[in-house]
């Protein structure tokens, strides 16, 4: 790629990412058919007029939605909360694992893999670079599951083909609403720089959120207090066993009213004798008319554990993800676990692909439909995932029957297979010699 003055290659450093794009600095001035300063111009000629389109970067227009503290907040729970973490993992490794598929839609909506080579997807399979695939897609669930919103920025070549894509980060983006469009832009924010997007130059990913649309709804936070809470009273734990479980809630009463150089030097005392883990667990000798006393309540009154498992819970609720997944196996058998992981596929990957297909099909895959020709859609292979097998074999058996029954006839389940239509397949199945043998 040439770099120059009109076309440099932006990179963000510390975003996992890189983006050849149009900077604008804060508070730059724009006049009309004048670049803006601090401008750099992507190095897609689509982009050209990106400021003809979203207007003046210095402009109230431009703060748009999303990018707040409180959403930054979210992705700290991932390197704080054990049972965040692990939620997260387990949804973003599941997300990752069935290939994506690139297919063309036939007539009567039948679905007909790609040719090998096909540039979607040739895309799909290598999206940058650097990044795999399945990393990919890793990145795009777990800022799904922190901050209810995914982004990936279209990165083209001099003739507007997409050529990589590049996950951002979702507090780092804002949306700019607009009253007929909808969505004028994206603004990515770093280190005082914005680069700008078109709508066209981005695939949102959201989880919707009833309260804003234009922001994702984070599974973070409902469960936000349970998790800050068993993170205090861990810091608090960790803090009590540094101080050689000495409590400090500790009282000490007198009958007499010690002067302040009394209880300066007891505190010095104090501290010589008991301070430090190589000083726990000394007798404490007091003097005449002095006492100690407990002001809080103890640890099996605090119920830490109970309180840690109360935190677990929630977030397996608000992430859809059973507990013997975060870790609690207390409960886990062979049956159960099996059934859990059914359910975590069932209720809670399966809507997160299908909401993820929806996203490339309705950006992405235009892109790359050729005038006249026939429509693309990209999917998820889930034949290849083993906890939904044995609910593929059940419908199986239970199209079996629907056509064994005369309810269907062989060519609708096959269509509603994405397979063609055979000759014989018109007709109900009314003979007992005629019927299909089931799975």
């Amino acid at each position: 790629m040439h770099v120059g003055a009109a076309t440099t290659l932006v990179r963000l450093i510390g975003t996992g990412a890189r983006w050849a794009g149009r900077v604008f600095s804060p508070g730059a001035g724009m006049r009309p058919g004048k670049r803006p300063r601090g401008t750099v111009e992507r190095a897609n000629r689509a982009a050209r007029v990106l400021v003809d389109r979203m207007g003046d970067p210095s402009g109230e227009g431009w703060f748009g939605v999303g990018g707040s503290a409180a959403a930054a907040r979210y992705g700290d729970f991932y390197a704080t909360s054990t049972a965040v973490h692990a939620a997260v993992r387990v949804r973003a490794d599941a997300v990752g694992r069935p290939p994506f598929k690139v297919h063309e839609v036939g007539p009567g909506g039948v679905e007909m893999p790609v040719e090998p080579g096909h540039p979607l997807q040739a895309l799909l399979d290598r999206p940058n670079p650097f990044w795999t695939p399945a990393e990919l897609w890793r990145a795009t669930e777990t800022y799904l599951s922190l901050w209810g919103a995914a982004f990936w920025g279209l990165e083209r070549d001099e003739a507007g083909t997409v050529i990589e894509l590049w996950p951002l980060r979702p507090d780092r983006v804002r949306v700019l609403p607009d009253e007929t469009a909808y969505v004028r832009g994206f603004v990515y924010e770093h280190a005082g720089k914005r680069v700008a997007y078109l709508p066209e130059e981005i695939v949102w990913f959201r989880h919707f959120n009833p309260v804003d649309e234009f922001s994702g709804a984070s599974a973070v936070a409902p469960s936000r207090a349970a998790v800050e809470m068993a993170s205090s009273a861990l810091l608090f734990n960790r803090s009590f066993f540094a101080n050689s479980a000495t409590p400090s809630d500790l009282a000490i009463t007198t009958d007499e009213t010690p002067t302040d150089e009394q209880v300066a030097e007891f505190y010095e005392r104090w501290e010589a004798r008991f301070s430090g883990p190589g000083r726990a667990h000394r007798p404490i000798v007091l003097s005449r008319g002095m006492d100690a006393k407990r002001l809080g309540i103890t640890h099996r009154e605090m119920e830490f554990i109970e309180a840690l498992k109360w935190s677990v819970e929630e977030v397996s609720r608000a992430f859809g993800v059973p507990k013997a997944f975060l870790g609690d196996l207390q409960e886990a058998t062979l049956a159960n676990i099996n059934a859990e992981e059914r359910f975590l596929w069932r209720n809670t990957i399966v809507p997160e692909l299908r909401l993820l297909e929806d996203a490339v099909n309705r950006t992405l895959a235009p892109l790359f439909t050729t005038p006249g020709g026939p429509e693309l859609r990209a999917r998820f292979d889930l034949g290849v995932i083993e906890a939904l097998q044995e609910s593929e074999n059940e419908r199986v058996d239970r199209l079996v029957k629907l056509v064994n029954a005369g309810v269907l006839t062989v060519n609708e389940v096959r269509a509603g297979r994405g397979l063609g239509p055979v000759d014989w397949g018109d007709r109900p199945v009314e003979r007992k010699r005629d019927r299909v043998a089931p799975a």
